[in-house]
């Protein structure tokens, strides 16, 4: 409030995002409003046959950042939260069947957390695919690096044991 020059330019700056910017149909990202698609589902580099399903345009960000995954994304928009009033048509699902029914896609990686709420919204997508043709997987999920075991929580230890990989040098 000291800097009203600041703060009439930061709103100035929010008005034009809010005029340029809009959610890609495709995937769910943003994208500037006259181009069809956003970047990443216009990039021809792309070829990885995967679909990665993402609860929001954050996770996105941070999986990009790694700078790996080389396929696309569908961003949810959340996650199953019955308590919180959030069902399956609160969410991208419709889209989800139809890229997947429509498109090249030979997997779905789900990368949506491991809250119950994100576990729930896992076993829905995978039920609801149970005769597509592709194969259904999730991020594998461990113990960070350099965290001491007591102060890891019971579920991650059970994943952790249950998904564990042979030792290479």
């Amino acid at each position: 409030m000291r800097q009203p020059a600041l703060i009439e330019s930061l709103a100035a700056n929010l008005a034009q995002v809010a005029e340029e910017v809009d959610t890609c149909p495709a995937c769910g990202f943003w994208k500037e409003k006259s181009q069809p698609v956003c970047l990443i589902c216009a990039d021809p580099r792309r070829e990885e046959p995967a679909l990665c399903v993402v609860r929001d345009v954050t996770d996105l960000i941070a999986i990009e950042q790694v700078g790996v995954f080389r396929g696309h994304y569908h961003v949810l928009g959340g996650v199953l939260d019955p308590l919180a009033g959030i069902g399956e048509k609160d969410l991208r699902l419709e889209s989800l069947w139809k890229r997947l029914r429509e498109g090249p896609y030979q997997e779905v990686i789900l990368a949506l957390g491991t809250s119950p709420e994100a576990e729930t919204t896992a076993y829905y997508i995978v039920r609801a695919l149970s005769d597509w043709h592709g194969k259904v997987t999730r991020f594998a999920s461990g113990i960070p690096v350099g965290t001491d075991l007591a102060y890891v929580d019971a579920l991650t230890l059970v994943r952790s044991l249950r998904e564990r990989q042979p030792f290479q040098i």
